[in-house]
C-alpha cells in the first residue's frame, strides 16, 4: 500500500504540471484574441474619429468662408454709408450693418466651437493611434510569447504524459479509479496529512482514521474532501512505522 500511495503522489505531481502547461496552451491564445479583438474595436474607434474630425474641419472651413464674406459686406456699408446724405437711407443702412455684424458675430461664436471641437478630436485621435501602435507591439510580442511558451509546453507534456503512463500502469486498478474521479470533481485526488490534518481541506482527520492514514495499511479517504490520504515518511511517528 505504502508504493501505491506513493505512486499516487507522483502521479499527482506530474497531473499539476500537465494542468500548468495545458492552462498556458489554452490561455496564451486567448490572450493574443483579446489583444487583437482590442485593436478592432481601437481601428473602429480611430475611423469614426477621423470622419467626425473632416466633419468638423469642413464646418469650420465653410463658417470661416461665411465669416469673410459677411464681413466683406459689412465693409461695403460702411463705405456706402460715409456718402449718404439721405437720413432715412443713412439710419437703413445703420441698422443693416448692425444686423450684419449681431451675424458676424454668430458666425465667429460657431467658428470658435468647432475649432474647439476640432482641436478635442484631434487630442482623442492622437491619444487612440497611440494606443494602437502600441497595443500592435503588444500583439506581436504576445503572439511571440505565445509561440515559444507553447512549443515548450507541447514539449514538455510529451514528457510528461510519457512519464504518466509509466506510472498509472503500476497503480492498481481500483485505486486509479478512484483517483481519477476525485480529481475530475476536486481538482486534486490525493491530499497529505500532516499533524492530523488534511492539508487540503484544513480538517482534523478522526482520531481512529488518523492512526490508520499512519500504518498506510490501506487506502484512506478523508471524510470531508473525500480525497487520497497520504503522510510522508518524516512525519510519521516511530512507533507507527512499518517494519522495512
Amino acid at each position: 500500500m505504502k508504493e501505491q500511495l506513493a505512486l499516487l503522489e507522483q502521479l499527482q505531481k506530474i497531473d499539476n504540471e500537465i494542468d500548468i502547461h495545458e492552462k498556458d496552451l489554452e490561455r496564451l491564445p486567448m490572450e493574443v484574441q483579446e489583444i487583437a479583438r482590442s485593436l478592432v474595436l481601437i481601428r473602429r474607434d480611430v475611423s469614426e474619429l477621423k470622419e467626425k474630425l473632416e466633419l468638423a474641419e469642413n464646418s469650420l472651413k465653410k463658417r470661416e468662408q461665411d465669416l469673410v464674406v459677411e464681413q466683406e459686406k459689412i465693409k461695403r456699408s460702411e463705405r456706402r454709408l460715409l456718402g449718404i446724405k439721405n437720413t432715412k437711407e443713412f439710419n437703413a443702412l445703420s441698422r443693416e450693418i448692425k444686423l450684419g455684424k449681431k451675424v458676424a458675430g454668430e458666425i465667429e461664436e460657431s467658428v470658435l466651437a468647432f475649432m474647439n471641437e476640432a482641436e478635442g478630436l484631434r487630442k482623442v485621435l492622437d491619444r487612440k493611434e497611440s494606443e494602437y501602435h502600441e497595443l500592435e507591439e503588444t500583439l506581436v510580442k504576445k503572439k511571440s510569447e505565445a509561440e515559444t511558451i507553447g512549443s515548450k509546453a507541447k514539449k514538455l507534456l510529451s514528457k510528461l504524459n510519457s512519464q504518466k503512463d509509466k506510472i498509472t500502469v503500476s497503480i492498481e486498478q481500483d485505486y486509479l479509479k478512484r483517483y481519477i474521479t476525485v480529481k475530475k470533481a476536486r481538482g486534486s485526488a490525493i491530499a497529505e496529512m500532516i499533524n492530523g490534518i488534511c492539508t487540503a481541506c484544513h480538517m482534523a482527520i478522526p482520531p481512529q482514521l488518523n492512526i490508520r492514514v499512519l500504518k498506510q495499511e490501506e487506502l484512506i479517504i478523508c471524510p470531508n474532501c473525500h480525497r487520497i490520504l497520504y503522510v510522508r515518511p518524516e512525519n510519521i511517528p516511530e512507533y507507527n512505522k512499518l517494519d522495512a
